[in-house]
C-alpha cells in the first residue's frame, strides 16, 4: 500500500516498505516439517517458529538488557542508519529489496489509526491502545482511535480474508503498487508487513499506513508485530544488523521496542528535525538532540 486512498496519490507520491522476516529460523522449519513428511499449517508454523525463535533466546522482551549498552556515538550511528535509509527502492514502479537514502519521514500533529479484520481479539486492542500511548509520549503526535478513514489501517487477517483483500486491491488496479501486501498474503515467511506512502493535497503533505498481520501469529510473535510495525510506520524506516539492542533488525534478538528504540523516535520527532531533510541537512542536528539527550 502506498496510501489509504491510492487514486489520490500524485506524481510525487513515494513509498516505504517494511517486513518482518524471519527467513533463516524459518525456513529451518519449514524444511524440517517437510523432510519429517508433513506440510505445516500456517498456525503450526508460527507456533514452532515462536519454539525456536525461544530455543535460540531470541525474541526478547528487554528494554534494558544489560549485554547491550550503548552510548551517543553508537546513537548517532544507528540513528543514520534507521532514519535516512530504506531497504527497498522503487524500480520501474516496483519495490526492490535495495538499501537507498530517504530524505527523513515524520508525521505531523493528530495520527488517526484503526484496527480491523477477523482476527482481531480485545487483547489486540489493548496491545494497540497501550503502545500509541507510549508513542504519543515518545513523539508528542496524538494517536486517536478512529474507524473513519483512518490514517493508519491496521488490519488483522484470516487466510480468508487475506485472498479477499488482494482480490480487491487487484480489482481496484494498486497491486502493484502493494507488492509486499500480496506476498504476505501468499507467503508464511511473512507474518506481518507494513508500507507507508505519502503526497501531497492542496499544498499539505498527507501520509497513509498500513499494517498487516496474520491471524495465526500469536504471543511474542504476534506482539512484535504490534510494536515493530507501528513505530516503523512513523519514519524509522530501515531494518539493519548492525543496529542493537533494537527490533529494527531482522535478526530477532529483540521483540519489542527497546530503551534504545525510544530514544531514536525522540530524535526523530525533535521540532528541530524537518520532514524532507536529507542526509547531509539532518545528521549535524542529530549530533546535537544526542548530546542533550543521549545516554552519556
Amino acid at each position: 500500500m502506498t496510501c489509504d486512498a491510492p487514486d489520490r496519490s500524485g506524481p510525487n507520491d513515494r513509498a516505504a516498505a517494511r517486513r518482518r522476516r524471519p527467513a533463516v529460523l524459518a525456513s529451518a522449519v519449514g524444511a524440517a516439517l517437510l523432510l519429517a513428511g508433513c506440510a505445516p499449517s500456517t498456525q503450526e508454523f508460527y507456533d514452532r517458529l515462536s519454539d525456536r525463535y525461544a530455543a535460540a533466546g531470541l525474541m526478547r522482551a528487554e528494554a534494558a538488557p544489560s549485554d547491550a549498552p550503548f552510548d551517543n556515538a553508537a546513537l548517532v550511528r544507528n540513528f543514520e542508519r534507521i532514519a535516512f535509509y530504506s531497504e527497498f527502492s522503487r524500480d520501474d514502479g516496483r519495490l526492490e529489496v535495495r538499501r537507498s537514502p530517504v530524505p527523513l519521514i515524520k508525521w505531523q500533529g493528530q495520527v488517526t489509526w484503526n484496527l480491523e479484520g477477523d482476527g482481531v481479539t480485545e487483547s489486540d486492542r489493548a496491545a494497540y491502545r497501550a503502545l500509541a500511548t507510549r508513542l504519543a509520549s515518545l513523539t508528542g503526535l496524538d494517536f486517536v482511535e478512529t474507524e473513519r478513514s483512518p490514517a493508519v489501517l491496521i488490519l488483522i487477517a484470516s487466510a480468508g480474508l487475506r485472498r479477499d483483500f488482494v482480490g480487491m486491491l487487484r480489482e481496484r488496479g494498486v497491486a502493484n503498487r502493494m507488492q509486499l501486501i500480496e506476498e504476505w498474503a501468499d507467503n508464511d515467511l511473512y507474518p506481518c508487513v507494513g508500507q507507508i506512502g505519502w503526497f501531497e493535497e492542496d499544498g499539505v503533505r498527507q501520509s497513509r499506513a498500513m499494517i498487516v498481520i496474520k491471524q495465526e501469529t500469536t504471543g511474542i510473535l504476534r506482539e512484535s508485530c504490534i510494536h515493530e510495525e507501528l513505530a516503523q510506520a512513523l519514519g524509522l524506516l530501515n531494518d539493519d544488523d548492525r543496529v542493537r539492542p533494537s527490533i529494527f533488525n531482522d535478526d530477532q534478538e529483540f521483540a519489542l521496542l527497546t530503551e534504545h528504540d525510544e530514544y531514536l523516535l525522540r530524535i526523530l520527532y525533535d521540532p528541530r528535525l524537518k520532514a524532507g531533510m536529507t542526509r547531509e541537512e539532518g545528521m549535524p542536528i542529530v549530533r546535537e538532540i544526542v548530546e542533550e539527550i543521549g545516554p552519556g
